[in-house]
């Protein structure tokens, strides 16, 4: 189940006032679950992860999206996990009405691919086009897992606690926001 909950302590001089509030994702993701089998069924070629390959300064690769994804990407020389956060992008391929149904281009500048986020409609072809002196790629990351991995965070310190339990497929912000009364 994923749980996120929030402990504040106000500190009065008449006395402490303790306020604790919890906040219950993981109804809300089982209610999301089922909704992962309405999506059409792929072909194991359709399956596999896409990869552009390197591509050296001005050069470009294309490639048509046939189905409903919610694909994230990074570039193989310069990952995330090795001091390149920024460098991922997401591509969305939904029948919604506001994706885009012409054709996308991402351009790679200053090791960043822009734009970051498209959303398109199946049928689509999205070309990325390497402007930097560097080699990159445009390659879908594997976002299979453990549906059991966990992370937690507890340092003792008074204030927020988290806790996560991760999905395949799925992405959650939580942000806590403390209001003065």
């Amino acid at each position: 189940m994923v749980r996120a909950s929030a402990e504040m302590n106000k500190s009065r001089k008449s006395g402490e006032n303790k306020t604790r509030t919890t906040v219950r994702l993981g109804a809300a993701l089982m209610l999301l679950l089922p909704l992962m089998f309405l999506l059409p069924s792929a072909s194991a070629k359709e399956m596999e992860l896409w990869d552009s390959g390197e591509l050296a300064q001005n050069e470009s690769w294309s490639h048509t999206f046939t189905m409903a994804s919610n694909d994230m990407y990074s570039c193989t020389p310069h990952p995330p996990h090795e001091g390149f956060p920024d460098f991922t992008g997401w591509v969305n391929v939904s029948d919604d009405s506001d994706a885009r149904a012409d054709d996308v281009t991402i351009y790679i500048d200053g090791f960043s691919y822009q734009p970051s986020t498209v959303k398109i409609q199946p049928g689509v072809t999205v070309t990325w086009v390497n402007n930097d002196s560097a080699v990159h790629t445009a390659t879908q990351m594997d976002m299979s897992g453990d549906m059991h991995d966990e992370h937690t965070q507890d340092d003792g310190i008074p204030g927020f606690a988290f806790g996560l339990a991760v999905a395949a497929i799925t992405a959650a912000s939580i942000v806590a926001t403390r209001k003065e009364r």
